[in-house]
């Protein structure tokens, strides 16, 4: 079981991640209120009555067992379910992923943020986020994924980053970096991957209270 927001946000990676492992799953859905007030009650309610450690969203529930943050989340997917996305079968590859890992979390945090606390200026984050691009983008002109000819769990939160961007930018991430468009469609051309994209289209990529957001 899978739990998080009604929107895409941090659990997208982990959906594409679960569907390209073709691991099926139920989701437990919490949805923010309408604003002014924006209420967050539907989660903070029974936060604490999940049997959680760390409560936060989002979660998994595997069995008995369940955890918190996407990236531990991601780790134990694929440890359980398809081993070859850790990419720790060989030392130098394994590092090659988790720094690819932390780049794209630092470009996701930096974008996220903006959209919440920003001035809601899509150009503006546009001409700020681009260039953060850059050397992942040269790295694909190359590579059929991040690190190479081999998929690894950061791509499943990479794509989804992309896809943000082609949003916030209206294509001009694309007009900048070609290699991200052909990234984009080489990974969605995976199986299960394509449909996993039309089922996250109907959602919203951040919270109802974000200044930026395509609702």
């Amino acid at each position: 079981t899978l739990g998080y927001w009604k929107i895409r946000g941090l659990a997208s990676a982990i959906r594409y991640q679960l569907a390209y492992s073709n691991v099926p799953y139920d989701e437990e859905v919490y949805e923010q209120g309408d604003g002014p007030e924006f209420s967050r009650a539907a989660w903070y309610d029974v936060k604490h009555d999940q049997g959680l450690t760390y409560p936060n969203l989002p979660y998994l529930k595997d069995g008995s067992f369940s955890l918190t943050e996407s990236g531990a989340i991601q780790r134990y997917c694929a440890k359980k379910w398809c081993p070859t996305l850790l990419c720790d079968d060989d030392m130098e590859t394994y590092g090659k992923a988790e720094m690819a890992w932390g780049v794209v979390l630092d470009i996701k945090g930096f974008v996220a943020t903006q959209c919440y606390v920003g001035d809601g200026d899509k150009k503006k984050l546009t001409d700020a986020a681009i260039p953060r691009f850059g050397l992942i983008a040269k790295e694909l002109i190359e590579n059929k994924f991040i690190i190479g000819d081999r998929i690894c769990c950061a791509d499943f939160a990479f794509v989804e980053l992309v896809e943000v961007m082609d949003f916030i930018s209206d294509g001009e991430i694309f007009k900048e970096y070609p290699s991200l468009k052909t990234y984009r469609d080489r990974v969605f051309e995976l199986p299960r991957l394509k449909e996993c994209l039309e089922e996250e289209k109907r959602l919203t990529f951040n919270n109802k209270v974000a200044k930026i957001n395509n609702m």
